[in-house]
C-alpha cells in the first residue's frame, strides 16, 4: 500500500512540475505578447541587413527584422527590397491614449502622422544595419505598394545614406587588416629600439663617467689658468705703471728734444728757402755763378790745349812759341 501511494505520489509531482514548466514556456514565447508586423521597401542596396537586425526607435530597440526579400518587375525590371518587421507593443513600444487605452496600435494612422523608416549602421568594422523608426511629419509618406497584407512604413532618405553606402563600399577589413600590419611593425620597432636602448645603456653610462672626469679636468686646467692669468694681468698692470712713471720722468727732456728738433727743421726750411732764391733763374747770384762756371770751363779748355801741345811738343817750355 506504501509503495502504491509512492508511485501516486510521484505521479503527481510529475504531473505538477510539467503543468509548471508549460506554463513558463506558453509565458515566454509569443503567445501573449502583441506583436505587430510592417513591411518596408527599400530601393537601393540593404548591404549588412540582415534577419534579427534590430529595430530601433531613436536608439531604443522595439523589434526585429524577420524578412529580407526582393521583387523585380517583369517589364521594367525595377527592384525593390521588401523588408518585413516584427515590434512588440509590450516589451519597450508602448502607444498610450488616454481617450481610449485598450486601443490597438494602428500602423497606418502612425504613418499617416509621419512614421518613417531609414537603415542606419550598427558598426562601421562590420559593417550591419539596422532599421530605426521615428516620425518625420515633414517627408511625404511615399508608398510603393498600393494595398498588401502589411502595412506599409514609408522610407526616408537621410543626408547620410550616401556616407553610409561609401563606407558600405569601404574595404574595411582589409583596412583592419592592414592597421593591424602596421601596429605589430609598430611593435616590433618599438621592442627594437628598447633592446637597443637597454644594450646602449651602459655605453651612455661609460660615457658619462668620461665625460664627467673630461670636465673635471678641464675644471681644474681653467682654475689653474685662471690663476696664472691673474698673475700676468698683475706683471701687465705694473709694467704699464712703470712705464707710466718712466715717460712721465723723461717727459720735460722729451719736450727739449723736440723743441729743438723743431727749431732745426726751422734752420733746414730757411737755407733750402734760401737755396731755391739763389738758384732761380735771373738771381744776381745765379748769373754771378754761371758767369764763374763759364770762366772755368773756357780756363778748362785752355789748360788742356795746352796740356795738348806739351805732349806733342816737350820743349815748348824751353823754347816757347811753336818749339821749333
Amino acid at each position: 500500500m506504501k509503495r502504491h501511494a509512492f508511485w501516486v505520489g510521484a505521479f503527481a509531482l510529475a504531473a505538477v512540475a510539467m503543468i509548471v514548466a508549460g506554463i513558463l514556456s506558453v509565458g515566454r514565447s509569443d503567445w501573449f505578447n502583441r506583436n505587430h508586423q510592417a513591411v518596408v521597401y527599400f530601393g537601393g542596396s540593404v548591404k549588412g541587413l540582415y534577419v534579427g537586425a534590430p529595430v530601433t526607435f531613436r536608439g531604443v530597440k522595439i523589434g526585429e527584422v524577420t524578412r529580407i526579400g526582393v521583387e523585380v518587375d517583369r517589364q521594367t525590371l525595377a527592384t525593390r527590397i521588401p523588408v518585413e518587421l516584427s515590434l512588440s507593443t509590450t516589451d519597450a513600444l508602448r502607444i498610450e491614449d488616454r481617450h481610449n487605452p485598450d486601443a490597438p496600435l494602428d500602423l497606418r494612422e502612425l504613418v499617416k502622422r509621419g512614421l518613417r523608416a531609414r537603415l542606419f549602421i550598427q558598426s562601421f568594422v562590420t559593417g550591419q544595419m539596422g532599421v530605426e523608426l521615428d516620425f518625420r511629419a515633414d517627408t511625404p509618406a511615399t508608398l510603393q505598394a498600393a494595398s498588401g497584407r502589411l502595412p506599409e512604413i514609408p522610407t526616408v532618405q537621410d543626408k547620410l545614406d550616401a556616407l553610409i553606402a561609401q563606407v558600405q563600399e569601404l574595404p574595411v577589413a582589409d583596412l583592419m587588416a592592414r592597421m593591424i600590419r602596421t601596429l605589430d611593425t609598430l611593435d616590433q620597432t618599438l621592442q627594437t629600439t628598447q633592446r637597443t636602448l637597454q644594450s646602449g645603456s651602459q655605453d651612455l653610462r661609460e660615457t658619462a663617467a668620461q665625460a664627467r672626469e673630461t670636465l673635471a679636468t678641464v675644471s681644474t686646467v681653467l682654475t689653474t689658468l685662471q690663476g696664472q692669468t691673474n698673475q700676468t694681468l698683475q706683471s701687465v698692470q705694473q709694467l704699464a705703471d712703470a712705464s707710466r712713471h718712466t715717460v712721465e720722468g723723461v717727459q720735460p727732456e722729451l719736450k727739449a728734444t723736440l723743441e729743438r728738433t723743431r727749431q732745426a727743421a726751422d734752420s733746414a726750411q730757411l737755407a733750402m728757402n734760401q737755396l731755391v732764391e739763389i738758384s732761380a733763374p735771373g738771381a744776381p747770384v745765379r748769373a754771378d755763378l754761371e758767369a764763374a762756371l763759364a770762366d772755368l770751363a773756357q780756363t778748362s779748355r785752355s789748360l788742356r790745349s795746352f796740356a795738348d801741345q806739351l805732349d806733342r811738343k816737350p820743349n815748348v817750355l824751353l823754347f816757347g812759341g811753336d818749339g821749333q
